[in-house]
């Protein structure tokens, strides 16, 4: 895992090349490999300088465009309303006659949408995977969703809305600390063999429900020996068997 801080006001499009610069340096992926890897990203990173950088590198990007002017200027191509592909209810996309070019083939799409206050809204889509069809890179898009919503999980449940440290330092410290604990809470639901209803908590009612149960830890020489839970907690006698198959899974007696 990587994690770079940036100032709270950084707009995020300026940590694209530096983010791939240490993927690439850390993994040391081949090219053949990077050709079946698709970088999918959002608006804040999808300037043409980045998906240009990510296309000489031989990835595969699926991302919206950074806005501004282009979206209107590309829909004023679209000379009749039939040509837009409804998606589902409130989205329509359609091939740009006419795209921006990029230094590999890459579909432009442009959607469009109405938000709940019932105005018009635009967006690009550039996919370097030429084969998709306009329902396909969407939908391939859409499963973005799940990382934000662990991405929202972690802000809830580790407390990261705010970091309550004034030096840079000690706040890389602690986003460090977070992402180790993030992989922790999501591998542990499987070292555990978790049944529900825990197997189906996120990062928040983990913490929450399951991890802060009220208890004792007991330390003998150094070592956890005993661990004791409130038996009154509701989810206790779960986290209990939870425990037996995490130290089961590591080898413990």
């Amino acid at each position: 895992m990587i994690s770079h801080l940036y100032p709270g006001n950084r707009h995020s499009n300026p940590a694209y090349i530096p983010a791939l610069i240490a993927l690439q340096n850390l993994v040391g992926w081949q090219e053949k490999e990077k050709q079946y890897t698709i970088l999918r990203t959002d608006a804040g990173f999808g300037s043409d300088d980045n998906i240009n950088y990510a296309l000489s590198q031989q990835w595969h990007v699926l991302t919206k465009g950074i806005g501004g002017r282009r979206p209107a200027a590309l829909a004023r191509q679209i000379t009749s309303p039939d040509e837009w592909q409804a998606i589902d209810t409130n989205r329509w996309l359609v091939s740009v006659p006419h795209p921006p070019t990029f230094i590999r083939p890459v579909q432009v799409w442009l959607l469009k949408w109405f938000n709940p206050q019932g105005k018009r809204k635009l967006a690009t889509l550039c996919c370097s995977v030429m084969d998709w069809s306009a329902s396909e890179t969407l939908a391939f898009y859409d499963d973005r969703g799940q990382c934000e919503t662990e991405i929202q999980a972690d802000k809830g449940g580790l407390r990261l809305c705010r970091r309550r440290k004034r030096h840079f330092t000690a706040q890389e410290v602690l986003i460090l600390l977070t992402d180790l604990a993030h992989n922790l809470i999501a591998w542990s639901a499987n070292w555990m063999s978790l049944t529900k209803p825990l197997n189906t908590f996120g990062t928040t009612r983990l913490i929450e429900d399951v991890l802060a149960i009220p208890g004792h830890l007991y330390f003998q020489d150094g070592h956890l020996r005993v661990v004791q839970l409130n038996e009154l907690h509701p989810y206790a006698q779960q986290t209990a068997d939870g425990l037996h198959h995490l130290l089961d899974y590591f080898g413990f007696p």
